[in-house]
């Protein structure tokens, strides 16, 4: 098999896969790879090529055909909902889904709404590899290993009792106890040779009874170059991390960080520095600490994706 590199927008990582299988989640993400960087036309695929992406035994002819159906009616259904400050957006990944058993193929077609999800990435991409991900027995891994693929170079994530036993589609029910034995038990091993060092800590509330209120995951983060959008094109210079304190120090004076927040100071490292080094190579540095101290002074909810078009659009001026 063909060491496939699966790569998407961030965004479909908020997108709950509920009720799915590891099968069906296995030809999911195989017909994601498979269609990225194709546009809008339709695609046509061999479903014998798509067996063996996901090791799809081949025995099993009557369980593919089923996992094929039931994969295609769950994609029907995946919404991605954007909220904005006064509109909610509805979107699904794909305007056509069609599978002929009979000739073996599958032809899809990715909506004009969702194309910017596997078409257009920038800095704000999750990527992993497929034969890791299909080699991962449980659901629960899966999803974890996703999410835990998007924090890579972080090296952590933390998730409230709440959210966690939201994204991971667990039974309502479960106790502390069941999520250990029957959620974290199967992440830790199953994601260990992946994730160097991968722990998790129980957060727990100190009150009476002393419940948990959520789960800290820790591992050794990989360490990568921060990511140039255009980065094949001529350049003034290459992205300098000697500047990082200077664009960390203006983002904590004018009240968009905090310094205890390394999280976000790592997301803006990302997706928001290297527009500023662009910024600081076409004009001067000084102009980078306007335009921070103008931009903290509008409403945003979300720092890294508001600061990142900002600094698009401003660097659009010197270009």
């Amino acid at each position: 098999m063909v060491n496939e590199v699966v790569k998407y927008h961030n965004d479909l990582n908020t997108v709950l896969m509920r009720t799915w299988t590891p099968q069906e989640m296995n030809l999911f993400f195989s017909i994601v790879t498979k269609s990225r960087e194709k546009g809008t036309q339709k695609l046509y695929f061999d479903t014998n090529e798509l067996k063996e992406l996901t090791k799809f035994a081949n025995e099993h002819s009557e369980r593919w055909e089923t996992t094929m159906r039931n994969a295609i009616n769950k994609i029907s259904q995946l919404n991605y909902i954007e909220q904005l400050d006064r509109k909610i957006r509805a979107m699904t990944l794909f305007s056509w889904l069609e599978v002929d058993l009979d000739n073996q193929t599958l032809e899809v077609q990715v909506s004009e709404q969702f194309e910017y999800i596997l078409n257009r990435i920038s800095a704000n991409f999750t990527t992993w590899e497929l034969e890791e991900f299909v080699t991962l027995r449980s659901s629960y891994s899966k999803t974890a290993y996703r999410l835990f693929k998007q924090w890579r170079t972080i090296g952590k994530k933390e998730f409230s009792i709440d959210e966690f036993k939201l994204v991971m589609d667990m039974p309502k029910s479960y106790r502390p106890s069941e999520i250990k034995k029957r959620v974290l038990k199967p992440i830790i091993t199953e994601l260990a040779p992946y994730f160097k060092g991968l722990k998790v800590k129980t957060l727990k509330k100190n009150t009476q009874g002393t419940p948990v209120t959520g789960y800290l995951f820790t591992w050794q983060p990989e360490h990568t170059k921060p990511w140039l959008e255009n980065k094949y094109d001529e350049q003034p210079q290459e992205y300098a991390p000697k500047y990082e304190n200077k664009f960390t120090e203006w983002l904590i004076n004018y009240g968009v960080l905090s310094a205890h927040n390394h999280e976000l100071i790592e997301q803006f490292k990302l997706e928001v520095y290297p527009l500023y080094q662009q910024l600081a190579d076409r004009a001067t540095l000084e102009t980078v600490e306007k335009h921070i101290s103008y931009v903290a002074k509008q409403r945003y909810k979300h720092p890294v994706g508001y600061f990142k078009k900002a600094a698009k659009d401003y660097l659009k001026r010197f270009i």
